[in-house]
């Protein structure tokens, strides 16, 4: 995991160093409220309670007068994916996750908006933060995580979206936008997989082996404040 942020780090050292070929650093930070989907042949139901809340926040390195520019962004949050459906229930595995994406934006200027088309590649990392059961009996079950084994925390992500900004503070220093955003994760084969025990009522224990893998597509909206960093001019007084 360590490598991933020296690499954060070395992309926006190189951002903030870029002011010195008279660009700007765009600032933003955002909430955004998504619903991810594991596809795979362990889960056929969609309401596990997976609706999930984070915060965002980004760099960008954005001249002026361009036409496309690039942004890192880094989001944080709670999530929920299913590792084994039974019956009517999903035992379902809860994450703090940490997304990190470096995107490029192709801009669309209208009269009175601008629209940012962009797509990137980068990361997700889930840490796990425990395991619930969820369903028409999911409230008289209880589950617990008995072993794993080739966990893995780090997954590569791909997204695209599209982001508006309406109105007067278009081209602004200062403005705000609403976004949707479509992420891909992939669970890698023959990861990650987890030992589970429930209990059901009546004194019934069920032993399960399943595995985290799979395609995780993400949709989201979000909003988002810009601001716009400009380079400071060099007093007239100095040589």
């Amino acid at each position: 995991m360590g490598r991933y942020f020296r690499q954060i780090a070395i992309v926006v050292c190189a951002l903030f160093f870029a002011t010195d070929c008279c660009a700007q650093i765009e600032l933003s930070s955002g909430l955004d409220l998504s619903y991810p989907e594991l596809l795979n042949s362990n889960n056929t139901r969609l309401l596990y309670g997976q609706v999930s809340f984070g915060v965002k926040v980004g760099v960008a390195y954005k001249p002026a007068e361009t036409q496309f520019f690039p942004i890192l962004n880094v989001s944080f949050g709670r999530t929920r994916l299913p590792i084994k459906q039974f019956g009517e229930n999903v035992a379902a595995l809860n994450f703090d996750y940490i997304n990190v994406m470096l995107n490029e934006n192709y801009i669309l200027t209208f009269p009175k908006s601008e629209v940012f088309i962009y797509g990137g590649v980068g990361f997700s990392y889930l840490i796990n933060e425990g395991i619930t059961v969820a369903g028409s009996q999911g409230e008289t079950m209880h589950a617990t995580i008995d072993s794993t084994k080739n966990v893995n925390n780090a997954f590569p992500a791909l997204n695209i979206g599209v982001e508006y900004n309406y109105g007067e503070s278009a081209g602004k220093d200062l403005y705000i936008t609403m976004g949707l955003n479509f992420q891909y994760i992939l669970l890698l084969s023959e990861r990650n997989t987890y030992n589970i025990s429930v209990a059901a009522p009546n004194n019934n224990f069920y032993h399960y082996q399943s595995s985290l893998t799979g395609n995780v597509i993400t949709p989201s909206f979000y909003l988002a404040i810009h601001y716009k960093m400009h380079k400071k001019k060099k007093s007239s007084f100095y040589l």
